[in-house]
């Protein structure tokens, strides 16, 4: 057993006595196992929500036995968490992407080049908290500057490149389009030049809250491109299960990865103190680009690659009692184990009101299934969801959701441009 004693803020009273029926400040006796519990389904979260962008070459998974050598300050400061309430949390201990896989059997480290930035970081370039006080720290640490000695002494040890790129960013500290935050910095730039000059193998791992530019993918050579976002206290060990291939990757992005930043429709108006203005209207995220601007996609929402590959089709597509249910079987027809996510969306007539041409329905991720295995599931959706707010009185009936006359295209895959018409 372990006695658990917090303080809480003043604002958390209501809500403490409310979970716990105690008085704050109270000792809270919780049983170890289930601490352990929570660290084991805290490190299955982080590694199922990792989204795999590139894998060319299929270097990723790392080979059994294989050597690495980790770039990038973020393998001594990683980020569990952004900025705020969140990064204020407490936690026992963290574990970072370079001591997951140092514990991971699979895989070599080169300590060598460990020690080189863990003494950088030592000799007085430590994590920069930027004095201190709510959210202050900066977006990012300063990168260690590359040698092309570093990364040929790291080459004759390693076979493969591990990049670790990191960002924060968090309550009262949004990303901005700035070197450092949704840009890389030059040293980051000159760091993986040196490294995809050097090695014939370069994954990039991103530890960083949100999508960042990718932009520099078509500059550098790199074969594999990881987002781990931020991982929590066991985020590095998830981060290292998707890399060795214990855990295949069966994340998505939950946003478009646009070409350019300016080809967000919010972007001349992000970070306005003045005023707010939803240039968007209903058209947020996707929906925009689906409808309006597809060319300016990079990576579209809902897309993230597997170690294996999956067909999924829809046999049925009924409706009864006010739902859609959209019947499914998903097959793994490669050769690894690994879990799909299974998207459904839908269209809608422009009719008086205007709609995108996609918007997502439901999903829901398989289990694990073996080479040659499927499984058939059902996704159902009111079909009053698919019915727009009218708040002007166009369809005459002001201030309601209309469900307006025509086809509604039901449409299935595993991201919304593969998404095929069922």
């Amino acid at each position: 057993m372990v006695k658990l004693k917090k303080r809480f803020a003043a604002a958390a009273l209501a809500a403490t006595m409310a979970i716990t029926g105690l008085p704050v400040g109270e000792t809270v006796t919780v049983n170890a196992e289930c601490l352990d519990g929570l660290t084991d389904l805290g490190r299955q979260v982080a590694a199922e929500g990792c989204v795999l962008i590139k894998n060319a070459n299929q270097v990723l998974p790392l080979e059994n036995g294989v050597s690495i050598s980790v770039f990038g300050r973020a393998q001594c400061n990683y980020y569990k968490s952004g900025t705020g309430s969140g990064g204020d949390v407490k936690v026992p201990y963290t574990i970072g992407i370079l001591e997951g896989l140092r514990k991971n059997p699979k895989v070599k480290v080169n300590e060598e080049l460990a020690k080189v930035y863990t003494d950088w970081v030592a000799d007085g370039h430590g994590f920069d908290n930027g004095g201190g006080g709510w959210a202050a720290e900066p977006w990012f640490q300063a990168e260690m500057p590359l040698s092309q000695e570093v990364a040929d002494a790291a080459k004759a040890k390693s076979d493969v490149a591990v990049v670790l790129i990191g960002r924060t960013a968090g309550e009262d500290k949004d990303g901005a389009n700035t070197a450092g935050s949704y840009l890389l910095t030059d040293t980051e730039k000159q760091m993986l030049k040196t490294v995809s000059d050097t090695f014939e193998k370069v994954v990039v791992v991103l530890n960083v809250p949100a999508i960042i530019d990718m932009n520099w993918m078509d500059d550098y050579d790199v074969d594999s491109v990881l987002y781990t976002w931020h991982g929590g206290m066991s985020g590095g060990d998830g981060a290292a299960d998707v890399l060795t291939g214990d855990v295949n990757p069966s994340g998505r992005l939950t946003d478009t990865i646009a070409k350019n930043y300016s080809d967000y429709p919010s972007s001349p108006y992000f970070g306005r103190t003045d005023y707010n203005y939803y240039v968007e209207d209903i058209y947020v995220g996707y929906r925009y680009f689906e409808t309006f601007a597809p060319d300016a996609v990079a990576y579209p929402f809902g897309y993230g690659l597997s170690y294996t590959t999956f067909e999924t089709s829809a046999y049925a597509v009924t409706e009864s009692d006010g739902y859609i249910h959209v019947f499914t079987t998903v097959e793994n027809t490669g050769d690894r184990a690994g879990k799909e996510t299974v998207q459904v969306y839908y269209g809608a007539p422009q009719g008086t009101l205007g709609n995108p041409v996609k918007e997502l329905a439901a999903f829901a991720k398989t289990k694990l299934l073996e080479p040659g295995e499927s499984q058939d599931i059902t996704l159902s959706f009111r079909i009053a969801d698919m019915a727009p707010y009218d708040d002007s009185g166009a369809t005459g009936h002001d201030s309601a959701y209309v469900l307006e006359a025509g086809e509604y295209p039901i449409y299935v895959g595993n991201d919304v441009r593969d998404s095929q018409l069922e």
